[in-house]
Parts: C-alpha cells; sequence; structure tokens
C-alpha cells in the first residue's frame, strides 16, 4: 500500500479489501475484487482461481501456504491460538458467521476483525465518544497475532510466484503501517502522562 492510511474508516477499508483479496475468488468475489481495482483487470478469473488453488491448496513449488494463523504458528501450538481468538472475538460480543464459517484463525476472519474494530473506532469517534478502548484492543490483537505470523506467511507467499506474492506484500504493509501509528499515538500518550 503506497499512500498513507490514517484513519479508522480507510483502515476497515483497507482490511476489508485485504480480506476480500484473500477469500477464495468465487465469480462473485473477482467481480468485486477487479470492480473495484484490487486486482489487475486483465487477471480472468480462472487465472486468479488457479493461482490461489497454486499458493494456498495444491502449492507451487512445494507445500501450500496455509491461510491459518496455527498452522503457520506449530510452536504455539492451534488450540491454544484458537481458544485466544476466540475469547478476543467473544470479549466483543463478535460471533463468527454460522453459514460461511470460516475458522477462527483463518487469515480472512482476522482480517475481518481488525476491521470490525477499527469501524467501532470510527463510530465512537463519530458520536463524540472514547475510541481509544477499540484502538487499544487493535495494537494489542495485532501484536499477538497478525504482526506475529505474517512475516513468515508473506516469505512463504513470495516463493509460490503468485500474484498472492504481491498482494502479502501490500498486507504486510498495511499491518505494519498501521502497527506503527497505534505505537507512535500510544507513546504521544504515555509522554503526555509523564509530563
Amino acid at each position: 500500500m503506497n499512500a498513507t492510511i490514517n484513519t479508522a474508516e480507510a483502515l476497515a477499508g483497507g482490511y476489508l479489501a485485504m480480506a476480500q483479496v484473500f477469500s477464495y475468488p468465487s465469480p462473485e468475489v473477482w467481480q468485486r475484487l477487479s470492480e473495484s481495482g484490487l486486482v489487475d483487470p486483465d487477471l480472468s478469473r480462472e487465472t486468479l482461481e488457479a493461482e490461489y488453488l497454486a499458493a494456498f491448496e495444491v502449492g507451487s513449488n512445494g507445500k501450500p501456504v496455509a491461510l491459518f494463523e496455527g498452522i503457520n504458528r506449530p510452536e504455539c501450538g492451534r488450540d491454544g491460538i484458537l481458544q485466544e481468538l476466540l475469547r478476543f472475538y467473544e470479549y466483543f460480543d463478535v460471533l463468527l458467521n454460522e453459514n460461511d464459517r470460516d475458522y477462527p484463525d483463518h487469515l480472512v476472519t482476522e482480517l475481518e476483525f481488525v476491521a470490525w474494530l477499527c469501524q467501532q473506532e470510527h463510530a465512537a469517534e463519530g458520536k463524540g465518544g472514547d475510541a481509544a478502548p477499540f484502538r487499544r484492543a487493535t495494537r494489542d490483537f495485532l501484536d499477538r497475532h497478525l504482526v506475529v505470523w505474517l512475516p513468515e506467511f508473506q516469505r512463504k507467499l513470495e516463493g509460490t510466484g503468485t500474484a498472492y506474492s504481491e498482494y502479502g506484500a501490500a498486507l504486510a504493509d498495511l499491518v505494519r503501517q498501521h502497527r506503527s501509528q497505534l505505537n507512535e499515538e500510544a507513546n504521544r500518550l504515555e509522554a503526555s502522562h509523564e509530563s
């Protein structure tokens, strides 16, 4: 992501866009992606589907890249990660969709949750309320999950030679930029409390 995204509303949109990019490219998803300019309009749905399968299902040049945090962090134990994620979601009364249920540690689920936190932050700001709890929750979630496993995920994607290697780099940039903004804000608040 080249442009700076610095509002909660824009960040929510960025995370939702990335969630679409990393969703299976069904005809509906591909149409939304191509109409919104998130994928190259010359990239056919069939080509994108083949690249998705090569990257995440079959593997190209080796094993497929797992879209699940727990599989990418075996040293932590998937059950523990799933339980922690469910506690995060339950704390905010966020329920996973029963009809299109992905695992709590699926990349798309995690991206949608961060987007939801950004939307809640934006809504609180719009009502003149306190958005700080949502920013703290986002920072905590990023630190405990996406920031931890996305670098290795991105490295594996680069080895696939698919369009998803570019999408992985864009996602990593978004998360890095957002995390940096949250850190700067936390540092400013800490400095103002110390003065």
